[in-house]
């Protein structure tokens, strides 16, 4: 595989996934309708159209490269399943099953992080899933997650967050109505800073901060932001 970045961030944080999310109420745990998700994939995927279960029914979904996919609808189930269609043959299945996760108990909404997997006996899909409801990651938020193998403090927004390896913490900016740039340090264990820069903020805007270990022992940790923008609600009309 080309880019190992997901790859490893998958394996750090899969024994960890589970606690951390359920300790995070979604902004939709109770109530009627649909749930929801989107999913990610860093790269172009090498397999043909892919499609999820809803039911009865498979759907195709479309992977847009380094971004979220759009949202997509589900009536029911405990789990995302991704399919392959392959060549009918009578009283089996055309489609075929190459990746699947646990959908996180109580969340509404949620993120799955999609890339293939090489030289696999198994499925060649490896799938994880987050908690993505809004009440847990809000616009005008920033969503650090360490994939690292280190303890990591992160500086943002004039907070410092320690950050321990496999843990996701979210950060208020705080930024006016226009937007602006804030400065975003990194230190180790030891206090050493080992990455900056300036991230810029919206209040109607969420961003997503991976962090991995550097490709080599002297550079800098690997870092990926993925940016999503939530639309204001529609004003209700007056009676």
């Amino acid at each position: 595989m080309k880019n190992k970045f997901l790859l490893t961030l998958l394996v750090a944080l899969l024994p960890l996934a589970t606690p951390i999310e359920l300790k995070a109420k979604g902004e939709d745990s109770g109530g009627a309708g649909v749930i929801k998700f989107s999913c990610l994939a860093w790269e172009p995927l090498s397999i043909p159209e892919l499609f999820y279960r809803d039911g009865k029914d498979y759907l195709p979904l479309e992977l847009a490269p380094g971004n979220r996919s759009q949202l997509y609808p589900m009536k029911s189930g405990n789990t995302l399943e991704l399919y392959v269609k392959i060549d009918g043959v009578d009283g089996i299945s055309p489609y075929k099953l190459v990746g699947k996760a646990p959908w996180l108990e109580g969340a509404r909404r949620m993120l799955f992080l999609v890339d293939p997997v090489s030289n696999s006996s198994g499925m060649p899909l490896r799938i994880l899933g987050v908690n993505d409801a809004l009440d847990v990651f809000p616009p005008g938020t920033f969503r650090f997650l360490n994939f690292s193998n280190a303890t990591l403090h992160v500086k943002f927004a004039g907070q410092v967050h320690k950050l321990p390896v496999g843990e996701i913490t979210v950060v208020k900016s705080n930024v006016s109505e226009k937007g602006g740039f804030l400065p975003f340090q990194m230190s180790d264990s030891n206090g050493k800073t080992i990455f900056e820069t300036r991230l810029f903020s919206q209040p109607s805007g969420r961003e997503m901060v991976f962090i991995g270990n550097p490709a080599e022992p002297v550079e800098l940790p690997r870092v990926k932001f993925v940016t999503e923008i939530i639309p204001p609600e529609p004003l209700k009309p007056r009676d």
